[in-house]
């Protein structure tokens, strides 16, 4: 998992939607309920985002599974990445989870969030 990933990863980590509830206090019930499914919408792009990122580096490792030296390598790595999809995933559905009252009757497109890639 590269860094870019990894700090998109960070967006949905305990400690960055703990200081994002924090930042919501004080603020209108509705305007925070605004602010909360635009994290979430936001934190959607970017796993589409780096899914798509993963997609174009997998293009590119195409040649080296032809040298099977690199094969332990391009394992390792192709774990790595699902292992980082599986995570994202998991958090986003976890801040869905935690947010289900304040969330309630918005819409977010998730079929990308559980499709499996190969």
């Amino acid at each position: 998992m590269n860094k870019s990933t990894s700090n998109t990863l960070d967006v949905l980590s305990a400690e960055r939607l703990q200081a994002f509830a924090v930042g919501l206090a004080g603020i209108a019930p509705e305007e925070a309920r605004k602010l909360k499914i635009l994290y979430i919408k936001n934190a959607l792009t970017e796993f589409k985002a780096a899914r798509e990122s993963m997609k174009a580096f997998g293009c590119v490792t195409a040649v080296f599974w032809i040298i099977p030296v690199f094969w332990p390598i391009l394992i390792a790595q192709k774990r790595s990445v699902r292992l980082g999809e599986r995570m994202f995933r998991e958090r986003i559905q976890n801040a869905l989870d935690v947010w289900r009252d304040d969330l309630e009757g918005a819409k977010f497109d998730l079929d990308e969030l559980y499709q499996s890639w190969q």
